[in-house]
């Protein structure tokens, strides 16, 4: 089976001093890298961890893939088709494809937009008119277990959980074939991390979704990730199976990550 998504040696660089800045200053090269030749592939219905602290460079990635940063190296194809180089208007069909769950569930929703706005949104920036916004967003909430009631609360009505289950049923809106998932747990209690990740698989084997997770906890990732990726400053230092990383990781930064992980003593 084909891959769905395609990334092949990716560079992503930000400025760091403007042209008279970088004069005054003699740098010849006022750019900073935050990400730096990274490839990997994404397969239907696979999920794909991608692990690291903060400042590695994993976001800026996702964020890549759905152009909202530029690349300016390498490329990015989805079902074949070449993303880099595309204007933002015509990123428009893409991301109806690729939806990205931002890592704050409650700072990613508007304060000012009841929850029924808030789901229904994605069909008027798309212009879906084929659906009607109403019932979607009943069968969205349905779907991710919440009760329609939540259609009228607003984000500070919401719990953590309630709120990434909201942030979920938005990424759903357009049936996108592909998820990125910034922190999808960052912020919740153990057991509500727990199910939102086991509302994640439930979706998965649903709706054939593919996932790209962000996280810097390798806890989550060991029990939904079909495959790992671990990354330092802008570079992927280890791939492999999600077994093969935890069972013999080979990379030095690996196996700090992996010492940092708290194991539980029952007694």
């Amino acid at each position: 089976m084909p891959d769905l998504l395609e990334v092949e040696h990716l560079r992503v660089r930000f400025r760091t001093a403007g042209l008279v800045q970088a004069l005054l200053k003699g740098l010849d090269d006022p750019f900073i890298d935050a990400v730096m030749d990274v490839s990997f592939s994404l397969a239907k219905g696979e999920t794909f961890g991608l692990v690291g602290e903060s400042g590695s460079g994993k976001t800026t990635l996702g964020r890549a893939i759905i152009g909202l940063v530029q690349a300016q190296e390498g490329s990015i194809k989805f079902e074949g088709k070449e993303l880099v180089g595309l204007k933002d208007s015509q990123y428009q069909e893409v991301r109806r494809n690729i939806a990205m769950m931002f890592q704050d569930p409650i700072a990613s929703l508007s304060p000012r937009k009841k929850v029924r706005s808030q789901i229904a949104e994605p069909f008027k920036i798309h212009n879906i008119k084929d659906k009607d916004p109403d019932q979607e967003a009943r069968r969205l909430l349905k779907l991710v277990g919440l009760h329609e009631g939540f259609l009228e609360a607003y984000p500070h009505q919401l719990s953590g959980g309630q709120a990434r289950r909201v942030g979920v049923a938005r990424a759903l809106s357009l049936d996108p074939k592909v998820i990125i998932a910034d922190e999808p747990t960052a912020g919740l209690d153990v057991s509500v991390q727990g199910e939102i990740l086991n509302l994640m698989n439930r979706l998965q084997r649903e709706l054939g979704l593919s996932y790209l997770i962000i996280t810097h906890n390798l806890p989550v990732v060991r029990h939904v990730s079909d495959r790992l990726a671990i990354m330092y400053l802008g570079r992927f230092v280890e791939t492999g199976t999600t077994t093969e990383i935890f069972e013999k990781p080979a990379h030095p930064y690996t196996l700090g990550l992996l010492a940092a992980v708290p194991e539980p003593d029952p007694g």
